[in-house]
């Protein structure tokens, strides 16, 4: 897709939905937005292809900008994105509200961040991160018990060879 117009994207998009396609057109309309954040355009149609695939968590969050997004897409992102400074991040969205966005969208993009910046900073980590970690701890100090257990072991035998 180097080198292809914004327009050349978009039509092959239209060609690869037409062929039935969605993977490849969600691909096609990822790179977009990742040159196009704030076009609630490319936005809407990101969440048409995931309406059209059935994951309404996917379609709520491409859509919460758009007016297109049915309360049900919205309540699915929210229990996807738990808490609201998750669903802020999953949006992607590094642009200037005030200046990129539209009143619906500005509206709940603010409220949003709104929300995020009232939560308190340990839930933040809605995603177990801090109880993997405390896991993978726990793991590791198990395996360096047994390494410590064996290489006591193995030298007590080699003493015991020489006695």
């Amino acid at each position: 897709m180097i080198g292809m117009g914004k327009s050349e994207t978009l039509r092959r998009v239209d060609a690869d939905l037409a062929r039935g396609h969605t993977h490849l057109a969600q691909q096609r309309l990822a790179s977009l937005l990742a040159v196009h954040p704030a076009d609630l355009a490319l936005r809407a149609r990101r969440a048409d292809i995931y309406r059209r695939v059935g994951d309404w968590a996917q379609a709520g969050r491409w859509g919460f900008l758009t007016e297109d997004a049915s309360p049900a897409e919205v309540a699915a992102f929210e229990r996807a994105w738990r808490s609201p400074s998750a669903r802020l991040r999953a949006l992607r969205l590094a642009v200037d509200p005030f200046r990129d966005l539209g009143p619906l969208a500005r509206e709940r993009y603010l409220d949003l961040a709104d929300a995020a910046k009232a939560e308190k900073p340990a839930s933040r980590d809605d995603d177990g991160g801090t109880l993997t970690c405390l896991f993978v701890t726990v793991g590791l100090l198990l395996l360096l018990a047994v390494l410590v257990v064996g290489i006591w072991t193995s030298f007590d035998f080699l003493l015991d060879l020489f006695r």
